[in-house]
């Protein structure tokens, strides 16, 4: 990850990183894709880095939802459990084919993703 080199970097990426972080904290999805994009424009670099950087965010972000969500009750270990499991098994198989995998083909798996999931959204 490329080091943030003037004041206005740094102010949007927090802009970005606190807007992704409300965003998953609300609705419990979506701040990684506001992290992606966030750092595509600032610093350009490839899908692939943006991917990896993001998703480690997302990580932080679901742990303290987590917390929070299991601190008011909301949720029971098992329906956790039940998610967090083949959740990190797919994480794991994700992470070891993304380096097999082209960074255009990523590109558009990432932009089939978004638009699959926002059709759904709005359908269902």
């Amino acid at each position: 990850m490329q080091k943030v080199s003037s004041k206005r970097e740094m102010l949007l990426l927090c802009i970005g990183a606190i807007g992704a972080g409300f965003l998953n904290g609300l609705l419990g999805a979506g701040g990684g894709i506001i992290l992606y994009f966030t750092l595509g424009a600032l610093y350009g670099r490839g899908a692939k880095e943006n991917l990896i950087v993001s998703s480690m965010a997302v990580m932080f972000f679901c742990l303290v939802s987590l917390f929070f969500y299991k601190g008011n009750n909301a949720l029971s270990y098992e329906s956790i459990m039940r998610v967090c499991v083949p959740a990190a098994l797919g994480g794991i198989t994700g992470a070891l084919l993304l380096k097999r995998i082209s960074t255009a083909a990523v590109k558009k798996l990432f932009a089939i993703v978004i638009i699959i999931s926002g059709i759904l959204m709005l359908v269902r």
